[in-house]
């Protein structure tokens, strides 16, 4: 993404007071500077990548394990992530993302659908999913969203959000193969596997409650 754009101010919020030393990852930060000066045509900005924050996505480790990835390739990771969401029944603060990407020269779209249905089937046990095309995704083009109904709230709920990640992420990395990647809602997952109607009962001080809802 470049660094001045827009979509930017979604993701880059929980900033800290210390700086990352990138000296050992030189040779990716000069790859992706040359995709944003010839792709972007902008000046990129060294000091703007050593700035840290709390990740609003886990799209960070899927791109950290690019660099030592093996073709073909499955990788996935838990994240712990941070948006300033208003809370609700469906939203907080903090979540967790199941992160994850699939490296092969064969993988399609196709591929990538029928993962995230497995996925939905297999931890929530969804009976009715339904995908819905993104306009836009940061990293990946093509993108869509796989949302699950959830019986108890009687409505559709956003659990599966996913996409091929577009050259500007693989590239810097010297991967040319397609790369499957989705950051998964648990939370959400586990809430309609649950029949849970409020995300926030999940960090609940309810004892009563957790030992009734037998979690």
């Amino acid at each position: 993404m470049p660094q001045d754009h827009p979509a930017r101010g979604i993701h880059d919020l929980y900033f800290l007071k210390e700086k990352a030393d990138l000296k050992k990852d030189q040779k990716y930060l000069n790859n992706g500077r040359k995709v944003h000066e010839e792709g972007w045509k902008y000046k990129f900005d060294e000091n703007k990548s050593k700035e840290l924050l709390l990740r609003s996505h886990g799209t960070a480790l899927s791109a950290r394990t690019l660099a030592k990835a093996e073709i073909p390739g499955k990788y996935f990771a838990l994240a712990k992530c941070y948006r300033p969401d208003v809370v609700d029944s469906t939203h907080l603060t903090e979540f967790y993302q199941l992160e994850g990407i699939v490296l092969d020269k064969n993988v399609n779209f196709r591929h990538l659908l029928g993962l995230l249905a497995d996925f939905a089937k297999r931890i929530a046990n969804a009976d009715k999913i339904k995908f819905v095309p993104v306009a836009y995704f940061p990293f990946t083009e093509p993108s869509v969203t796989g949302y699950v109904w959830h019986k108890e709230l009687k409505q559709w709920i956003e659990v599966l959000p996913a996409g091929i990640f577009r050259p500007e992420v693989t590239e810097p990395f010297g991967i040319k193969v397609p790369v499957l990647a989705w950051g998964i809602g648990l939370d959400r997952l586990f809430m309609i596997r649950e029949g849970i109607t409020d995300i926030r009962h999940l960090f609940s001080y309810n004892l009563h409650w957790l030992r009734e809802a037998k979690i």
